[in-house]
């Protein structure tokens, strides 16, 4: 127990953290206290089998070969499919084959550098001997610390150095104590560095406590979250391509309107079936929006919708709609990369521009629409009013049983999962989720937020945060529905459109010559790809369209550069950079390609 160091920690958590300076200063009793380099518990208990430093070195001991830390490890797919993605692909599959023919080129392991640690995350302080000890050892991509008690971390004050940790780190140390871990400080933690903290995670739990075990959880949660969802140019082009044949033909939404009707939201979710009979008993009280599947089981009963929306650019999708989509009577409102076969089959198409796609113009952009079209039906929704109902919004589902209602798409799918994240549910404590459901559940939360919007979710799955669970089979007024319809159609509006100047050279060429800098380790390939990734945000205001194009490839290729990598020893890093700068020529190469087979020159 060091007293100088106490009172060092205190004096700089009262000059640099305040708020963390009074939460020591307000505890109010004690049931922990420091005896024989051991913390002991108000009925003698010791919290370290052995004591603070023998115990504290084995936690500490080289984490990435440690059986006492957890390590999560992204997986890479032995081959880019070059078919679906003829550019990513191409470049990929260029480093994975460069990779295999360099000597000492591992299949199973990785390499690491001793002294340089990729995302490391604590949970629990302790004494907190064990994060100064792996601080004084280490270099970290980035360090994140959870301490639910903060009488521990005031315990720590005399075993753990805070200024020399916060000055060798700087804003690679990420610390949270006190209470329930919030969901975004993990975001920022990992999103702060999104590719290389992608690679692996070494985590360490020191003691167990329900409070610990949630944010686990949740840093399980959005580290699932964050892998998927990068898109790629190819992705991209095939809306471009779909988007250049749409526009100009149908009316767009354009404009908001604050109506007193509630809208219905309907998704696909399994728990349909259950809510069917509130939408029939009310199906002329609110404005009635479904989403992706969920139009064919509503027709099979009865119901139709006063809105369809479809956002996807797959070509499956005329496949999909080919059966209900002609006979739909409501009108189709589709984003400007479904293809224009799904547009022709609709009695009443209307159009709306797609969130963060490249050609879509920022001022019509629909906030909160994606990732899925769940997200596109709850955005629309809050467009034209602040009370929405949610049916069939699962996104979450029990395992072993069917995903989504019946007498969709999905009947002649495999339906059913036997694993997922086990999340809160709406009524039950059952439900688990996957990171495509759980990206879109918090993109719906924070519009909820965000437009102050009234949301009662009927759905039998997770539970959506600032939304009121509703199972009672409630009656609501009847309404003039036309008028309010006819009021929605004013929001959309014709609008012209050309094909933008487009020139992806200078982010291309901003990232080869940031390649050409030699990386001696990984600790300097970290800090490279770190730097490309933030360099490669600054150019979205000043070429958005150039910046949508190539964002997920990039990121993808990144992420393969820096696994890759460290499946070989550090001296050859720069063999795969050099490729990596040779190749990525291709992106330009393609779109001047694309642009002149479709006549603009």
């Amino acid at each position: 127990m060091d007293i100088a160091l106490f009172e060092k920690n205190i004096k700089f958590l009262y000059d640099n953290l305040p708020h963390y300076y009074n939460l020591i200063k307000n505890i109010k009793i004690r049931n922990y206290k420091i005896l024989n380099d051991n913390i002991i518990d108000i009925n003698g208990n010791k919290l370290y089998p052995n004591s603070v430093e023998e115990d504290s070195k084995k936690f500490a001991y080289y984490p990435t070969h440690n059986e006492m830390w957890e390590r999560k490890f992204y997986m890479i797919k032995p081959y880019f499919w070059e078919k679906e993605f003829n550019v990513t692909g191409k470049i990929v599959n260029k480093m994975i084959n460069k990779a295999k023919t360099i000597r000492d080129y591992t299949e199973e392991g990785f390499y690491f550098d001793r002294d340089f640690l990729p995302t490391v995350a604590v949970f629990g302080i302790l004494a907190g001997k064990h994060i100064d000890l792996l601080v004084e050892k280490f270099e970290f991509q980035s360090l994140f610390v959870y301490e639910p008690n903060p009488e521990f971390f005031a315990i720590s004050l005399y075993f753990t150095d805070y200024e020399k940790i916060y000055k060798k780190l700087k804003d690679r140390f990420f610390l949270w104590v006190n209470g329930k871990l919030d969901f975004f400080a993990i975001e920022r933690f990992y999103y702060e560095r999104k590719i290389t903290s992608s690679f692996l995670t070494l985590s360490l739990k020191t003691y167990n406590h329900p409070l610990i075990d949630d944010a686990v959880s949740k840093f399980e949660q959005v580290r699932a979250q964050k892998l998927r969802g990068w898109g790629t140019y190819e992705d991209e082009k095939k809306g471009v391509l779909n988007h250049l044949e749409n526009i100009n033909r149908y009316k767009v939404l354009v404009k908001k309107t604050d109506l007193d009707i509630p809208v219905c939201v309907i998704a696909n979710g399994k728990s349909l079936e259950k809510n069917i009979e509130f939408i029939r008993k009310n199906q002329n009280s609110m404005i009635i929006i479904s989403v992706g599947t969920a139009i064919k089981p509503l027709l099979k009963t009865g119901i139709e919708s006063d809105f369809h929306i479809e956002q996807e650019r797959i070509d499956i999708l005329k496949d999909v709609l080919k059966d209900v989509l002609p006979k739909y009577k409501g009108y189709f409102i589709g984003s400007n990369v479904v293809k224009k076969e799904v547009f022709e089959m609709a009695k009443k198409p209307l159009m709306y521009f797609r969130e963060a796609f490249s050609f879509s113009p920022k001022k019509y952009q629909i906030p909160g629409s994606s990732p899925i079209v769940g997200n596109a039906g709850f955005a629309i929704a809050s467009f034209f009013t602040k009370k929405i109902y949610l049916c069939g919004m699962d996104l979450g589902y029990r395992i072993g049983e069917r995903i989504h209602a019946k007498g969709s798409y999905y009947d002649s799918k495999e339906d059913k999962t036997h694993n997922g994240i086990k999340i809160e549910g709406n009524f039950s404590d059952d439900i688990y989720t996957d990171s495509l459901f759980l990206s879109s559940k918090t993109n719906i939360e924070k519009m909820i937020e965000m437009e102050n919007l009234e949301v009662y979710n009927l759905s039998d799955g997770a539970y959506i945060k600032g939304s009121v669970p509703l199972k009672e089979n409630i009656d609501l007024p009847p309404v003039d529905k036309e008028k309010y319809i006819s009021e929605i159609l004013d929001c959309f509006d014709d609008i012209n459109m050309n094909f933008p100047d487009v020139d992806l050279y200078p982010l291309l060429k901003s990232v080869k010559n940031i390649l050409s800098k030699k990386s001696d380790d990984y600790k300097h390939l970290t800090g490279l790809i770190d730097f490309i990734d933030n360099a490669f945000d600054t150019y979205e205001k000043k070429y958005p369209v150039e910046y949508s194009l190539l964002r997920g490839s990039i990121s993808h290729i990144l992420n393969y550069l820096y696994i890759l990598s460290h499946k070989i020893k550090k001296k050859d890093i720069n063999k795969l950079q050099e490729i990596l700068k040779k190749e990525l020529i291709r992106f330009e190469k393609d779109f001047k390609s694309m642009r002149i087979d479709k006549g603009f020159r």
